[in-house]
C-alpha cells in the first residue's frame, strides 16, 4: 500500500507533542495540537473535551457500513528528560517515555490518509483518549461515546513494543497485555508508649503476614495463568521512637492473565486482610486504583489484524505469550468489539519508561499502514 503522506510532517507533529509532554488528566495543550492538525485534514466533526481532554474526529464514507474506531493515548510520564533532543520536552519532570507521542501520530495519520482516500463505505472514528498511565482514560472514553450516541463496531489500538524488528506487528488471540489493579490496605489501631507496646495495638504483624503472604500468592490460587502481587509502598506509624504505631497502608499491584483470575485474587487478597485485621484487633479499609482489565483479542479480531497486515506486506507475528504489563485498552472490550496489537520498535530500542528511551520516528508508516489495512479490510466485507 502506497499511503503516499508527507512523513516530515508526520515527524514534525511527533516531535511538536513530545516537546509539550503532559500527565494524565493535564493534556490539555496536547489535545489542542492534534485538533490543529486533525483540521487540517477537514474530519466531518470534531469532538473535543471528552472524558477530560479526549478528542474525537469522525471521517465519514460515502456509503452507510461499519463503524470502525482507531484509538491512540494522549498521556506522558512523570519521568524528566535527560537526553539531548531537538524536541526535547519543556515540561520539568515530564516526558514521553512510553512513545504515546508516536502511538498519536500514527492514529492522526490516518486523517492525512483518508483525504486523499475517501471511504467508499463505513465511518472511521478517531479517538484520543487521556489518562491511559493512571487507568481513568478508556472508561471515560466509553462514557463519552455512550452520551454522543456513536456506537462502534470494531475499536483497534497498538502499543510500540521494545525488543522486536522495527515495524514488525505483534499480536495474539487470547490475552494481549495483563489485567492489574492497585490495591490499598489501611490499617487502623491505637499508638502508645514505646515501652509500654502492650498498651497499644499496633498493625506490624498485620503488616508483616499481608505482605509476607501476598507475595507467594501464586502457590495458592487455583489460576490458568500468572498471577503476581507486587508490594509498592508500605508505611507504618511515624518516625517517633518513643511512640508504638497504630496506624498501618500497604500498596499492592495486582496482576492476572485474565479478568475471572483477577477477581480470585481480590477474593483472596480481601479476606486475608479481613482475618490479618480481626486477629490483631484492628480495623481496615481496602480501596482499588489504577485499574486495567485485561487486554484480550478474540479469534475473529486475530485474524482480521493478520489478514490486513499480511495484505499490506507488513511482518506479523502471532506472539506466545501475552504480556505482564497493563493497558487500559482492556475497558473498551466492555462496550464494543476490539482489536489490540503490537508494532516492534527495534531490538536495540531502551525499554519502555527508561529516561532514555525515544519514540522511533522511522516505524511512524508502518503504523499508519497497518491501520489502513484495517480500514480496507472493513471496506470490502
Amino acid at each position: 500500500m502506497d499511503l503516499k503522506l508527507d512523513l516530515e510532517e508526520l515527524i514534525e507533529l511527533r516531535h511538536h507533542l513530545h516537546a509539550h509532554a503532559e500527565l494524565s488528566n493535564q493534556e490539555e495543550k496536547t489535545a489542542e495540537i492534534i485538533v490543529e492538525f486533525l483540521s487540517k485534514y477537514k474530519p466531518d466533526h470534531i469532538w473535543e473535551n471528552v472524558g477530560g481532554f479526549g478528542v474525537i474526529a469522525l471521517f465519514k464514507g460515502k456509503k452507510e457500513g461499519k463503524n470502525i474506531g482507531f484509538r491512540a493515548d494522549l498521556d506522558a510520564l512523570h519521568i524528566a528528560e535527560t537526553i539531548e533532543l531537538e524536541y526535547a520536552s519543556k515540561t520539568p519532570h515530564t516526558a514521553h517515555k512510553c512513545g504515546h507521542d508516536g502511538h498519536m501520530t500514527m492514529v492522526a495519520g490516518i486523517a492525512a490518509f483518508l483525504e486523499k482516500n475517501e471511504l467508499e463505505n463505513g465511518n472511521v472514528y478517531l479517538l484520543f483518549q487521556p489518562a491511559e498511565e493512571t487507568g481513568e482514560g478508556a472508561e471515560r472514553i466509553n462514557r463519552g461515546l455512550t452520551k454522543l450516541d456513536i456506537q462502534l463496531d470494531y475499536l483497534f489500538g497498538l502499543h510500540n513494543i521494545v525488543g522486536y524488528p522495527k515495524g514488525q506487528i505483534l499480536t495474539k488471540k487470547g490475552t494481549f497485555a495483563a489485567a492489574s489493579r492497585g490495591m490499598v490496605i489501611k490499617l487502623f489501631g491505637r499508638t502508645s508508649h514505646a515501652a509500654e507496646p502492650e498498651f497499644g495495638i499496633s498493625p506490624v504483624m498485620a503488616m508483616a503476614e499481608i505482605t509476607t503472604q501476598m507475595t507467594t500468592i501464586h502457590k495458592k490460587l487455583d489460576c490458568s495463568d500468572l498471577t503476581l502481587a507486587t508490594v509498592v509502598h508500605a508505611q507504618l506509624g511515624e518516625i517517633a521512637f518513643g511512640v508504638s504505631p497504630g496506624y498501618g497502608e500497604v500498596r499492592i499491584t495486582l496482576r492476572a492473565m485474565k479478568d475471572v483470575d483477577m477477581q480470585k485474587f481480590i477474593d483472596y487478597a480481601e479476606n486475608l486482610v479481613k482475618e490479618q485485621a480481626e486477629k490483631e484487633q484492628l480495623e481496615f479499609e481496602i480501596s482499588y486504583t489504577e485499574t486495567f482489565p485485561a487486554t484480550e483479542n478474540s479469534e475473529e479480531a486475530f485474524n482480521i489484524m493478520q489478514d490486513s497486515a499480511e495484505k499490506v506486506d507488513l511482518d506479523f507475528k502471532p506472539l506466545d505469550k501475552p504480556f505482564k504489563w497493563s493497558e487500559d485498552f482492556g475497558q473498551y472490550k466492555l462496550q464494543m468489539k476490539t482489536g489490540f496489537f503490537g508494532i516492534g520498535s527495534g531490538e536495540d530500542c531502551p525499554h519502555l519508561h527508561d529516561e532514555t528511551y525515544d519514540f522511533p520516528d522511522d516505524i511512524i508508516l508502518d503504523g499508519i499502514k497497518m491501520y489502513c489495512g484495517l480500514i480496507k479490510y472493513f471496506e470490502l466485507n
